[in-house]
């Protein structure tokens, strides 16, 4: 931990508040599950800060807290971190800081994440914004994106040490205005393939690999691979597999494969075949890529042609789960994040029915791209004390306690031991190879499938749509679509640059 560096500052710190909200992770619908760390996007600022109840004893209205320090003020809620528990460890942590030392004082406020945006607006728009916020993922950074500091200076001024990440995730947060860093390698949520090993053993199928690189059954562990192994672990009632010439894709009981939870965006289903965004070079040209059409059409391929995907009206059916389809049982192979871990259990006092493992992302055309979550603390433009405020954020990351509590794989190696135990003491009869985890850190998509986009939340809708549409309709012209895909995003991006020159 480094120095801290104490100073006056005229701030009016506003009480903190706290309404806590249930994990967002569950068996509820694709249509409708994220992970955690996905903001609430704003609406229209509301005329007056929402009724949250509060949990500092009061307003701090000095510059200096408690224990003399200066005040930096942690606002939690765009992400992550309103669970009970979690709201337990952040007070903890902050008492404890607050106590080892004197020159800066964290002070809290937690918000529900459905109002947690608006209130960060309002506070911006008057001038009294906190200092830090986070836990935080890309898709809350974007929309605050105009009002994030720039850390280069702060991490090169303060020595913080950038090496102990994986290269891969070195600049990630390199996504701010014009590049600049606006967090540092945190909590991460890998994307791998998780598969049921009682499937795998009633079809007599060796399990996928768990090694970048390796063979599956003698040939590439590839997009072809999943899509042959797929059909092979795909069932009709009559114990028909979908390569088989008497299946019946109208009775089908067990699936193959699906990208489970993946943002209900088509492009990031897609993500898988390579790194993209619908966004051109120079940030207002709509483009469609060819990762994204490819990716697309073997996916819609998959489920209306091969069979091996669900639809979505399967995926909301009693044979999967009603929207958790490979906890249900009935799907061999999901590709998803580690954020996955909360949900493969059935809710108590049901038992698991399957032990499943861990196997690395398929390649396509030989590069692996492993697509990423991932949480962070940012600070915002507005800070009046930037040094002490980046002081408190590098403590944050260092606690191992924390990430424990926001279910995170930890950036930091160091601390990637305890979510090894977290997760495992969980699932006692599945041994997970957690080198899967690591393995794929260094094969994340870059761009991010969140990474900004003109009007976010408009083009993210437009994106949902295509998603929504391929998965529920037959005999989709995916060139088509794609093409009035691509009409509707420039339209979005030149809407947005008009109100924004």
């Amino acid at each position: 931990m480094h120095r801290y560096r104490s100073g006056p500052r005229a701030l009016m710190v506003a009480a903190g508040m706290v309404a806590i909200v249930a994990a967002a992770c569950g068996g509820s619908a694709p249509a409708t599950t994220a992970p955690a760390s996905e903001a609430a996007a704003p609406t229209a600022a509301p005329s007056a800060a929402p009724s949250l109840v509060a949990i500092t004893p009061a307003p701090i209205t000095t510059a200096a807290g408690p224990n003399g320090g200066v005040v930096v003020r942690w606002f939690i809620g765009i992400g992550s971190g309103g669970k009970p528990e979690q709201v337990a460890a952040e007070q903890k942590f902050a008492a404890d800081f607050n106590a080892a030392q004197k020159a800066v004082y964290l002070s809290v406020e937690i918000y529900d994440n459905s109002v947690a945006a608006n209130q960060l607006q309002i506070q911006i728009a008057a001038g009294n914004p906190p200092d830090i916020i986070g836990p935080v993922g890309v898709e809350g950074l974007n929309i605050f994106r105009d009002n994030l500091l720039d850390l280069a200076p702060l991490i090169a001024s303060h020595n913080f040490d950038m090496t102990k990440f994986d290269p891969a995730l070195s600049d990630y947060f390199a996504i701010g205005k014009e590049g600049a860093t606006i967090g540092v390698p945190y909590a991460t949520y890998p994307s791998f393939i998780y598969y049921n090993k009682k499937l795998f053993d009633e079809a007599k199928l060796p399990y996928p690999p768990t090694k970048v690189g390796d063979l599956y059954d003698g040939k590439p562990w590839d997009m072809e691979a999943v899509r042959n192994l797929g059909m092979k672990l795909t069932v009709d009632k009559n114990g028909n597999d979908a390569t088989s010439a008497d299946f019946d894709p109208e009775n089908i009981v067990q699936w193959g494969f699906d990208m489970q939870w993946a943002d209900d965006r088509a492009d990031t289903e897609a993500t898988i075949f390579g790194s993209s965004s619908v966004v051109s070079a120079d940030g207002k040209t709509a483009q469609i890529t060819d990762q994204f059409k490819t990716g697309l059409k073997w996916l819609n391929d998959g489920v209306w042609k091969d069979h091996f995907i669900p639809t979505y009206p399967q995926i909301q059916s009693d044979l999967l789960g009603k929207g958790n389809q490979f906890q249900s049982g009935n799907l061999a192979m999901a590709d998803t994040h580690s954020w996955y871990t909360c949900c493969i259990n059935p809710a108590a006092p049901a038992k698991p029915s399957f032990t499943w493992g861990v196997a690395v992302t398929p390649a396509y055309n030989g590069t692996t791209t492993a697509k990423l979550h991932a949480d962070t603390f940012s600070i915002l433009n507005g800070s009046k004390n930037p040094d002490a405020a980046f002081d408190a954020l590098a403590a944050l990351v260092a606690s191992p306690e924390l990430l424990t509590n926001y279910g995170a794989f930890p950036a930091d190696p160091a601390l990637q031991q305890s979510a090894f135990d977290a997760i495992q003491k969980n699932y006692p009869d599945s041994k997970i190879d957690f080198s899967v985890m690591q393995a794929m850190l260094g094969y994340v998509d870059k761009p991010s499938h969140q990474a900004w986009m003109p009007d976010y939340q408009k083009s993210r809708a437009a994106l949902k749509a295509v998603y929504n549409k391929y998965r529920t309709t037959a005999g989709l012209d995916i060139d088509a679509e794609l093409a009035t895909l691509q009409t509707t995003l420039q339209g979005i991006f030149d809407d947005y640059y008009k109100a924004n020159p």
